[in-house]
């Protein structure tokens, strides 16, 4: 061993984190670590759409209010509208990817989990 994990990332460059343990893994790829990962990964990711939403909302709201007060051309406010829209989409596709992202780390768990307690069933692919 070389001190560096032995893991591979998602992108298939291997780990360059320090190795810890006998396993050869750092600490992000220790299998003992992943219920840790996952609860900490399942609050950091919690914050940001949250505030990106409650922003979207105030513009809208501005946007109608500049509209109603004449302030705003209902042409831009179409077109602001769309922005946003697209916007508040964007987020709802990283929030699935996130979740996606999530579960196949939680199944890639329990598979290594099974082969480690020697067979059992086996998940299919």
């Amino acid at each position: 061993m070389n001190g560096q994990c032995a893991a591979t990332k998602r992108n298939g460059e291997p780990c360059t984190l320090p190795a810890v343990g006998q396993q050869g893994l750092c600490w992000a790829h220790n299998p003992k670590n992943a219920d840790k990962r996952r609860r900490g990964q399942s609050r950091g990711g919690r914050g940001k759409p949250t505030t990106e939403i409650r922003k979207l909302k105030g513009q809208l709201e501005d946007l109608a209010a500049g509209v109603l007060d004449g302030t705003v051309e209902r042409a831009n406010a179409v077109v602001v509208n769309q922005i946003l829209n697209t916007r508040a989409r964007l987020i709802e596709i990283e929030r699935r990817v996130r979740e996606t992202e999530e579960l196949e780390e939680r199944l890639a768990s329990l598979e290594q989990a099974t082969e480690q307690r020697g067979g059992g069933r086996t998940w299919v692919r």
